[in-house]
């Protein structure tokens, strides 16, 4: 301390010199516990908060740097699951035809019932219902043929690469005769597309 600093002390000093020894004492042992006690609540509270701060960002960091570190010793095992999902979404991208792709799946679907032996007597399509990243395309469907040819016609569909599902059907008898019995059968044949930005 500067010897300025003592000048303004001295005063004091020699107040608390005059005291009566009790009083004294009790100056000697209150100073210091006012010093120590201005050190705890200006100094040490603060850094005992700052390092529990420090030490909580410290672990947060160490648990990213054990995340990154375990991505990076699974990395080639990362890239061959994303080239498998892209493998899979391609074969569902196949079988969700985009809008230019829908007509000729729908000319397949009569083809189809033509080389089964049916006759098409109705084949309208309905409104769209979106369902986000796809839509679903219903179409109105009613044909004539005999038993074995609709479980042909039905069994052709099932197998081909776009996904179209024949449902709500709806059969009765058209026509009986020596040849046999023809079916008119009413029902609806759904596809789907994918609609592009529509979704996760």
């Amino acid at each position: 301390m500067e010897l300025g600093g003592m000048d303004k002390l001295q005063p004091t000093i020699d107040k608390v010199g005059r005291l009566p020894g009790k009083y004294r004492m009790a100056v000697i042992f209150v100073l210091p516990l006012l010093v120590l006690g201005g050190y705890y609540q200006l100094g040490y509270t603060g850094a005992s908060e700052k390092l529990k701060q420090l030490e909580a960002q410290q672990q947060s960091k160490q648990r990213k740097l054990n995340e990154v570190r375990s991505v990076a010793a699974n990395l080639d095992q990362f890239e061959e699951e994303i080239a498998a999902l892209e493998g899979e979404l391609k074969v569902a991208l196949r079988q969700l035809p985009d809008s230019k792709e829908l007509p000729g799946l729908l000319t397949d679907v009569t083809t189809l019932g033509k080389k089964s032996g049916l006759e098409f007597k109705a084949f309208r399509p309905r409104p769209e219902v979106n369902k986000g990243f796809y839509a679903e395309v219903p179409i109105e469907i009613e044909f004539t043929g005999n038993y074995h040819e609709v479980g042909v016609f039905f069994d052709r569909v099932s197998k081909l690469d776009r996904i179209v599902n024949i449902g709500d059907i709806r059969m009765g008898v058209a026509k009986e005769g020596l040849n046999g019995t023809l079916l008119k059968v009413k029902g609806q044949a759904v596809t789907f597309r994918f609609v592009e930005g529509g979704g996760a």
